[in-house]
């Protein structure tokens, strides 16, 4: 591929996690280093060996049924609602419109790990006498198609599904639609609401989830001695991103530049990393070659950091196989010590958080460290976050079910 601009921008977010139901206020409440994870209230848990989680606030569920027709609501799942209206706050926190541009050249990719999934409450109903809408509400290109429809993106639609690297994948393959030359503007969405017995037994089937269910809010623990697995959560981000010259052109402010991805498949097991973590460094170093820098320009590593024994393990070995003797010197944190874990959604959401980082120079913490792990021996900002006023260069991780694996490389502007 012959790369026509080198860098993208991102000129919009937006976000919704357990957090809050706008960037703002997720940003917010992850500099107070506050997490979102509590027991689960919006359906009986009682039956499944984890009983917490990352919801969303009520007041999404109020925006959420203010926002949508009744048609729309029937025709769509809560993962495309989601997705949706992270898309509206990127697009309108980027003043971008496509009212004088080629809408040809406006795409639309998103991301999400389990779309087409069953609702809580659809599974038996669908045995007996499935509804009128509930091929359109399972399609996996269903977010992709309506966030096309409702904003008038002409171009390439589509949705990835990586699993865990979902919302990465989307961004990296919004990315080199733009770099290509194929396309001028993206709205790359990451997204899953997965949260429901189903998926909770299916998961504690595989030992995957933790169940700290009496004191949930400090369950999720990524790189501590005593992390026992990850914690589900709903949520997503949505990131507008243009050609750079296009952003500066039209004046756009610019959270920061996305310049080189790393996509690749460990090709390995369907749910394990390979424990050698050389797969992982390879994706890092494959997209600082992309961008071409050196390992040790890389000052912050959002990292996948999942809270479970051997991801962790695994990822801060390979950082230190990607990076070297550096490695010492990088600062390493995981929003889903405050988030959970929002599959397709994650990808996405800690890509902005990236952004915001560059932006402000300040690095968000990972809660709930209290006794280190000598396998996890990396900075990985505990607890607190931490003002970084002259971090220029960041790399953002997700590595999902299946082998994939995703590092994008984000850079400050100015």
């Amino acid at each position: 591929m012959v790369k026509v601009e080198k860098r993208v921008a991102i000129t919009g977010l937006g976000m919704i996690t357990c957090l809050g139901g706008s960037v703002a206020e997720c940003w917010g409440q992850m500099l107070q280093a506050r997490t979102g994870i509590r027991r689960i209230t919006r359906f009986d848990a009682a039956g499944c060996v984890t009983r917490f989680g990352g919801e969303l606030p009520e007041k999404y569920y109020e925006l959420e049924e203010a926002e949508f027709s009744k048609r729309i609501f029937k025709q769509t799942q809560s993962t495309t609602r989601l997705g949706i209206l992270c898309a509206r706050e990127a697009l309108t926190d980027s003043g971008f419109t496509v009212d004088g541009r080629d809408p040809n050249r406006c795409a639309v990719i998103t991301g999400s790990g389990q779309t087409g999934y069953p609702e809580e409450g659809d599974i038996v109903s669908l045995h007996q006498n499935p509804g009128r809408f509930s091929i359109i509400q399972q399609m996996a290109n269903a977010m992709s198609g309506w966030i096309s429809i409702t904003y008038g993106f002409k171009g390439r639609s589509y949705n990835v599904a990586t699993a865990c690297a979902s919302g990465a994948y989307a961004i990296g393959a919004a990315y080199e639609y733009i770099v290509s030359g194929r396309g001028d503007a993206v709205l790359a969405v990451g997204a899953d609401a997965m949260l429901s017995p189903q998926t909770i037994k299916g998961f504690n089937q595989l030992s995957a989830l933790s169940e700290r269910n009496e004191v949930p809010e400090r369950a999720s623990r990524p790189f501590d001695r005593n992390r026992d697995g990850f914690v589900l959560a709903n949520g997503g981000a949505a990131l507008m991103l243009e050609k750079e010259s296009d952003a500066r052109k039209r004046g756009a402010r610019i959270y920061a530049v996305i310049s080189g991805i790393g996509l690749c498949s460990e090709a390995y097991n369907i749910v394990a990393p390979k424990p050698s973590g050389e797969e992982m460094a390879r994706t890092m170093l494959l997209a600082l070659e992309d961008a071409g820098l050196s390992p040790d320009r890389v000052e912050y590593v959002s990292a996948h950091g999942t809270s479970t024994p051997q991801n962790d393990a695994d990822e801060s070995l390979a950082i230190k196989l990607a990076f070297g003797g550096h490695a010492r010197r990088l600062a390493v944190s995981s929003q889903k010590s405050m988030t959970g874990h929002c599959v397709g959604g994650a990808g996405a959401i800690e890509a902005a958080v990236t952004a915001l980082c560059l932006q402000h120079g300040i690095l968000t913490p990972t809660i709930n460290y209290e006794t280190p792990d000598p396998v996890c021996d990396l900075d990985c900002v505990p607890n607190v976050a931490r003002e970084a006023k002259a971090l220029r260069v960041a790399i953002s991780n997700s590595f999902g079910f299946g082998g994939h694996n995703a590092t994008l490389v984000l850079e400050k502007v100015g």
